[in-house]
C-alpha cells in the first residue's frame, strides 16, 4: 500500500502563533522562530528545529506547515483562476512522520515525490533510527542527505523537528550543513 504523503497530527491542524507560546518553547528557540516565520515563503532552503520530543518542535513544525501549506494553495488557486494548466503546476506539501519514511524510501513513486514536492515536512525525523543502529534502519544517513541535497539544488524546502541527541552524527552534522537549524543554545 502507498505511504499517504499528507500524514499530519490531526489536534495539530488547528494550531497557531498562540498555541506555540503555551506549547512551553525554551524563549530562545521561541524567539528564533517567530524571528524566522515572516521570512518562511521564500526559504528555499528550509529548516531543522533540534529539540527533545517533549520541547515542542511538533507544534513548530506544524505552524510551519500551516503556513507554507496555505500560501501554496492561495498559489494553486490563483493559477487555476488564471487558466493556468492546475494539472503541470499544480503545488503540494508532504508532511510525513519520522516512523513511516523508511516505507516511504522504499517505494520508487513516494521517494521520487519526496524529491519533487513544493515543500517537505518531516516530523520526528530521529524516529528513523529509534532502536535501530543506523546501518540497519532505511533511509540510511546518506538516502537522507541525498533527498535534501536534491531538494535543495532545486530549491525546494525542507522543514524538519527531530531530537538531536537520537540522530545519527552524520544526519545531525548533515542538517547543520544544510538547513537553517533552530535549537536551544
Amino acid at each position: 500500500m502507498p505511504v499517504k504523503l499528507v500524514q499530519m497530527p490531526p489536534e495539530l491542524i488547528r494550531i497557531d502563533e498562540a498555541d506555540i507560546v503555551a506549547a512551553g518553547i525554551e524563549p530562545r528557540v521561541l524567539a528564533e522562530f517567530r524571528a524566522y516565520l515572516p521570512g518562511v515563503l521564500d526559504d528555499r532552503r528550509g529548516a531543522a528545529i533540534l529539540l527533545p520530543a517533549e520541547a515542542g518542535g511538533v507544534p513548530l513544525l506544524m505552524l510551519l506547515a500551516r503556513r507554507v501549506g496555505a500560501a501554496l494553495r492561495d498559489e494553486n488557486i490563483h493559477l487555476r483562476d488564471t487558466g493556468g494548466d492546475i494539472k503541470g503546476g499544480k503545488k503540494r506539501i508532504c508532511y510525513l512522520p519520522g516512523d513511516v519514511l523508511d516505507d516511504a524510501f522504499d517505494e520508487a513513486e513516494t521517494r521520487q515525490a519526496l524529491a519533487e514536492e513544493a515543500a517537505c515536512f518531516l516530523q520526528d525525523l530521529d524516529l528513523v533510527w529509534a532502536g535501530r543502529v543506523p546501518e540497519s534502519a532505511t533511509p540510511q544517513p546518506a538516502q537522507l542527505l541525498k533527498l535534501l541535497d536534491t531538494r535543495l539544488a532545486a530549491g525546494l524546502p525542507t522543514f524538519l523537528n527531530a531530537d538531536p541527541a537520537t540522530l545519527p552524527p552524520e544526519v545531525l552534522t548533515g542538517l547543520r550543513a544544510r538547513l537553517l537549524v533552530l535549537e536551544p543554545a
